[in-house]
């Protein structure tokens, strides 16, 4: 196979070119390939819980034909089900790719005891026959949880989604599972758009961090029978009550978990946070030091308590990659002990090989005894060559990047081995971001791939005592106004910005009108309901040659009091352009756009914005 990627090997050093063939074979063609050097996991320690399964050293799941692996960008997320309804667990794997993630399904050829695959696979199908998948444009794949999200009796797959946080249910029944649907959201509705540097606090359901990778799972949080949502990602660790119905569920504002002590539930926290209600922190330092986490919401110590099992990127020191929460009853709730480590390398350095692991609770065997299951990602070079040298090593200290942006990936858009030399020559830079630190150029072929490893555990004998406890105060609350103003340098935003401006999308023109909005503003729609208010009014005026193509798109709507007004702070119109063939050089559009913005507390007068834009047509 090396022959296919070059003969890369540890003296090809950078002081020259490396001698690496593009395009590279696509990875459908390799299936049969069995990855060489794979790594033999540590002794690990399993700290003490009581009531708690104890596991096993953890095996690789593999298939006696092929190797059972994701591709793609090297993350992996396992779980079982009976897809077949045979009466034994087949393996489902969720995928990332940038697009639309899959589901690989592994039938069980083994027993329902005694789990066995041939490592061939099949993608997940709805009902309709069309794949079952979410798109992540980056970073999160499809995670299935297979759950009865609506108490008939059928399991369903539920997953989340990167940005803009949805949470998606493909509804079991009879038949099979029925095309993916959203559960509605407090908050966001499709289309509302977010800003990154708005000045909505992070925890705010307005802001781009509250919606942002959501890593998501369902339990019963507060012991009404209703599945309540758990997220991890950008906002921390959280969770969602379920304020609908049994069988058409809807989730609320995502507020935070909190420990015993009051303390927002975190794996690792930057010292010297500075949290209090009102005010705005970044919740990732207060959290987890990263947005690429997972809870997974589950009794595991067996007293009757739910906990929580907790995953991080596992890119740097200091990370410990899958932590316990002990649940605790309180007179507030639910609330969590302090993290702990669910394993740990006897001999004290990093416990797993790769990153990003990615943990599902299940019993894999039938005994009654939870197991766990855990993709993993792994480091290739050469194709399908085994990363040695670097398995024990945190990518973030050799400077290498994340799985979806490794640079074996890289280099398939760089074309031909010689185009792709002609740029090393050009962009110095460009070295840098492929191997980091390293310096030899067969890691310029890296790639993450994610492999299945099964933790099996057995009966343990000291049982867990739910013990109440009390709770202290939380250190952040909602809806509670900051107990001082601070007082910083006073920054002026117009209430309303608004940018024209023209985009030229795989050979389609577009008028683009982006309006911003800042603290309570909003902006209305032409609608009767709204007869005292100037609505957003949009005029385009197009030159010889280009005329309107459909309607104009307008952001989503929502109710506001007895007025209709555009949802979000972040506000995109676009007009389709048609242009007539031949027609060359620069054309002009004029813009207009008009509007009245109100807040909470008072109207401002009309106002108008006007811009010429210039389309360059060869």
């Amino acid at each position: 196979m090396l022959a296919a990627w070059g003969t890369l090997s540890a003296s090809a050093q950078t002081d020259r070119l490396p001698d690496i063939r593009l395009p590279f074979p696509p990875d459908s063609t390799q299936l049969e390939v069995r990855t060489t050097n794979l790594p033999d996991i540590k002794e690990l320690h399993y700290p003490t819980i009581d009531g708690a399964p104890v596991l096993k050293q953890p095996v690789r799941i593999d298939g006696s034909r092929r190797e059972i692996r994701t591709e793609e960008h090297g993350l992996a997320y396992p779980t079982l089900f009976d897809w077949n309804r045979d009466g034994k667990p087949d393996l489902l794997v969720g995928e990332f790719l940038t697009g639309q993630s899959r589901i690989k399904v592994y039938l069980n050829t083994g027993s329902a005891k005694k789990p066995k695959f041939t490592g061939e696979w099949f993608y997940a199908t709805d009902v309709n026959g069309d794949v079952i998948s979410n798109y992540q444009w980056c970073c999160i794949g499809i995670h299935p949880q297979i759950v009865d999200v609506n108490g008939d009796g059928y399991p369903d797959i539920f997953s989340g989604q990167y940005y803009p946080g949805v949470v998606t249910w493909w509804k079991g029944g009879e038949k099979g599972f029925e095309p993916g649907r959203q559960i509605p959201q407090l908050g966001y509705q499709d289309g509302k758009e977010f800003t990154v540097g708005s000045d909505e606090p992070e925890w705010s359901p307005d802001s781009w961090y509250y919606w942002n990778y959501s890593s998501a799972r369902l339990a019963d949080f507060n012991g009404d029978g209703l599945p309540d949502l758990f997220v991890g990602g950008c906002g921390g660790y959280r969770v969602a009550l379920n304020i609908g119905t049994k069988g058409e569920p809807r989730f609320g504002r995502r507020e935070f978990l909190f420990h015993v002590d009051g303390t927002i539930l975190h794996t690792r926290r930057k010292a010297g946070m500075h949290i209090a209600n009102g005010l705005d922190f970044h919740i990732t330092d207060a959290c987890s030091q990263t947005a690429h986490c997972y809870l997974n919401p589950v009794d595991w110590d067996g007293d009757g308590v739910l906990d929580i099992i907790a995953t991080d990127e596992y890119t740097r020191p200091g990370e410990y990659g899958v932590y316990f929460f002990r649940g605790v009853r309180t007179d507030d709730g639910l609330r969590f002990e302090q993290a702990r480590p669910l394993f740990l390398a006897t001999d004290g350095t990093k416990a797993l090989p790769g990153c990003t692991p990615h943990i599902q609770v299940v019993d894999w065997n039938g005994d009654g005894v939870q197991d766990i299951l855990m993709g993993l990602s792994i480091p290739t070079i050469n194709g399908f060559e085994g990363a040695t040298d670097i398995y024990w090593q945190w990518i973030h200290d050799l400077g290498l990047q994340s799985p979806g942006k490794d640079a074996g990936e890289a280099l398939q858009y760089y074309g031909t081995t010689e185009e792709f030399h002609a740029k090393l020559k050009e962009q110095e830079f460009l070295k840098r971001y492929l191997i980091g630190k390293l310096d030899d150029w067969k890691y310029a072929t890296l790639r993450h791939r994610g492999f299945v490893f099964l933790f099996e555990g057995q009966a343990n004998k000291q049982r867990a005592v739910a013990i109440p406890m009390k709770a202290e105060p939380c250190e952040f609350e909602y809806d509670k106004p900051a107990a001082k103003e601070m007082k910083l340098p006073k920054i002026e935003r117009k209430p309303v910005s608004c940018h024209a401006y023209i985009r030229h999308d795989d050979g389609q023109w577009n008028v683009c009108i982006k309006m911003n909005t800042t603290g309570n503003y909003h902006l209305y729609t032409d609608n009767r309901m709204n007869e005292d208010k100037e609505p957003v009014i949009v005029e385009i005026t197009l030159p010889e040659g280009i005329r309107k193509e459909g309607e104009l798109k307008r952001p989503p709507i929502v109710l506001y009091g007895a007025n209709e007004v555009y949802d979000g702070k972040q506000l995109t119109f676009i007009q389709k352009l048609e242009v007539e063939p031949g027609l060359t050089g620069t054309c002009e559009v004029k813009v207009k756009v008009s509007w009245q913005t109100c807040s909470d507390e008072t109207c401002l007068p009309p106002e108008t914005y006007e811009e010429t834009c210039e389309i360059e047509l060869p």
